[in-house]
């Protein structure tokens, strides 16, 4: 069974992989950004889970201080600088976000295998 709004997610969701992986960050990138905001965004409408629209607003947010000159610096640790403080949080964010998709599509198949005529559930009886 197909679920198209998870299909529509997943889609986004490797689209933004793939900027996080091909662009570092740390100087302006008005085109990244855009990019970016747009993927969350429609990624967003496709699902309706609180969990997964508040992971994308983090990886959008994280997004327009990463492609900055300057707004990263703010992130900088001693042992890291900031643009890649925040490139590692957005792939973690994205890690969580997979994630949850993958979990999304395990309960629906639960349920719909509960649902679905036949079912006798998990007991230790043995089916007559």
């Amino acid at each position: 069974m197909s679920y198209p709004d998870l299909d529509a997610a997943r889609r986004h969701h490797a689209a933004l992989k793939e900027i996080f992986r091909n662009h570092a960050g740390g100087r302006d990138n008005r085109e990244a950004v855009r990019q970016v905001q747009e993927l969350c965004r429609t990624a967003s409408a496709a699902l309706d889970d609180p969990y997964c629209r508040e992971t994308l607003g983090i990886v959008g947010d994280y997004a327009s201080q990463l492609f900055s000159d300057r707004k990263h610096l703010k992130w900088d640790r001693a042992e890291l600088p900031g643009a890649e403080f925040l490139r590692l949080q957005i792939l973690h964010a994205l890690d969580s976000l997979g994630s949850r998709l993958w979990s999304l599509e395990v309960i629906r198949r639960a349920g719909a295998s509960v649902a679905s005529p036949g079912y006798r559930g998990s007991s230790n009886r043995p089916n007559p």
